[in-house]
C-alpha cells in the first residue's frame, strides 16, 4: 500500500488534484478498478491518504535535519536546506502537494483547505519556536521580530517550492537559502 500511496503522491504533485483522473491514479498505482474502489472510496480518499503519507514523510526528512542542531540560527538553516534538498532540478518540478492543494482545492473543499492551513501554520510555528530560541541563545539578534520573521521563512520555504516547480537549480535554490540567512542577521 505504501508504493501504491507513494505513486499517487508522485501523480497528484505532478499534475494537481483536478487534473488527476481515477485512470491516471489507477494507472500509476498498479491497480485494478476494483482494488483501487476496495482500498479507496473515491479520488478524494486516495488525495487524502497520499497527503497523509507525504506530511509524514517530510517530518521524517525535516527531523533528520534538525537532529544535530542545536541554535535557533542552526535550526532554521537546516529547515531551508530540507525544504531547499526538494526544490530543485526534477524533484522541485513535482511540486509541493501541500501548495499544490492550497491552490488547486483550497477554494471548493473546507475541509482540506483546513489541513493546508493546518500544516503551513505548523512550519510557522516551528519557524517562531527557532527565531525565539536563536534570540535567547544569541545566535540571532535580538531586534527581530518573531512572528514577523517566522512569515518570512514561511514564504521563503513555500517560495522555494514554487522555484522548484518552475525548473529552478541546485545552485539557484541554494543563493535564496544563502540570502534568507543574510535577511536575519
Amino acid at each position: 500500500m505504501d508504493k501504491a500511496l507513494d505513486a499517487a503522491m508522485l501523480v497528484f504533485r505532478e499534475r494537481g488534484y483536478n487534473a488527476t483522473s481515477i485512470a491516471d491514479l489507477r494507472a500509476a498505482m498498479g491497480l485494478t478498478a476494483g482494488s483501487l474502489y476496495k482500498a479507496f472510496k473515491d479520488k478524494r480518499a486516495i488525495f487524502i491518504a497520499a497527503l497523509d503519507r507525504y506530511l509524514e514523510s517530510r517530518g521524517v526528512a525535516l527531523s533528520r535535519w534538525l537532529a544535530p542542531t542545536r541554535t535557533g540560527r542552526e535550526k532554521i538553516l537546516a529547515t531551508l536546506h530540507c525544504y531547499a534538498e526538494v526544490s530543485h532540478d526534477a524533484e522541485g518540478r513535482r511540486g509541493c502537494l501541500v501548495m499544490g492543494g492550497v491552490t488547486d482545492i483550497d477554494t471548493f473543499d473546507t475541509k482540506l483547505a483546513h489541513r493546508f492551513r493546518q500544516a503551513l501554520a505548523q512550519i510557522e510555528h516551528l519557524f517562531a519556536d527557532f527565531v525565539e530560541l536563536g534570540i535567547q541563545d544569541g545566535s540571532l539578534p535580538n531586534h527581530l521580530d518573531v512572528q514577523a520573521s517566522a512569515r518570512y521563512l514561511l514564504c521563503m520555504v513555500e517560495g522555494l517550492r514554487v522555484l522548484g516547480k518552475r525548473g529552478a537549480t541546485s545552485r539557484e535554490i541554494g543563493a535564496v537559502v544563502e540570502q534568507t540567512m543574510r535577511a536575519l542577521q
